[in-house]
């Protein structure tokens, strides 16, 4: 009982650790309109390999509470719920979604991780395991751009096609960099701390 009292505690710390790394990294920002470039997403892609599902989740929604509340932690030292309510907010609203399908593919990368056999296909499988948590990762980003588009067409009184115009055909190869970025980071800090 002790010992999960103990690890519940841990996570929580680290749950809060890494709101405090996404509020961190949101911050650092290239202005362009109506949405900036930020790191956002790589915190948040991130958070999601290296926290188990419920507390990547957690600590996201705990970001977006913070900026909500009226914290300067989103992108351009804004807070406070004018920011979700406004233009992009529907992109930060979808954060926590891309944390937990983040977190989701992580766990199904790790347990194929688990059923492979020592074989001199490993490098192959590897590859493979890779690109399947890509893929989650991805899917993760659709959603966030559905969900972000959708907001901004719908506060904004734009066309879905110029609303993808302007808020999603931009970033699409940043955010896939970022995605990369937080795979080759997220998976060696596993290796390294975790032994996964």
């Amino acid at each position: 009982m002790l010992t999960t009292n103990r690890t519940s505690v841990k996570k929580l710390i680290l749950t809060g650790m890494f709101t405090a790394v996404i509020s961190i990294l949101s911050l650092i920002t290239i202005q362009t309109q109506p949405i900036p470039f930020t790191l956002s997403l790589f915190a948040i892609f991130l958070t999601g390999i290296l926290l188990e599902p419920r507390y990547s989740f957690l600590a996201v929604l705990s970001y977006i509470l913070l900026g909500a509340f009226g914290l300067p932690v989103f992108a351009g030292f804004r807070g406070g719920f004018h920011v979700l309510a406004g233009m992009t907010g529907g992109y930060i609203i979808g954060y926590p979604l891309i944390a937990l399908i983040t977190s989701k593919s992580y766990e199904i990368y790790a347990l194929l991780n688990q059923k492979q056999k020592p074989t001199p296909k490993r490098y192959i499988y590897g590859i493979i395991r890779t690109a399947v948590l890509a893929a989650g990762m991805i899917i993760a980003l659709a959603v966030d751009y559905l969900i972000g588009t959708l907001w901004f067409s719908f506060v904004s009184g734009s066309t879905i096609s110029n609303s993808l115009a302007v808020c999603v055909y931009p970033f699409i190869a940043f955010d896939l960099l970022k995605i990369a970025l937080a795979i080759s980071l997220g998976l060696a800090i596993r290796k390294a701390v975790y032994r996964i």
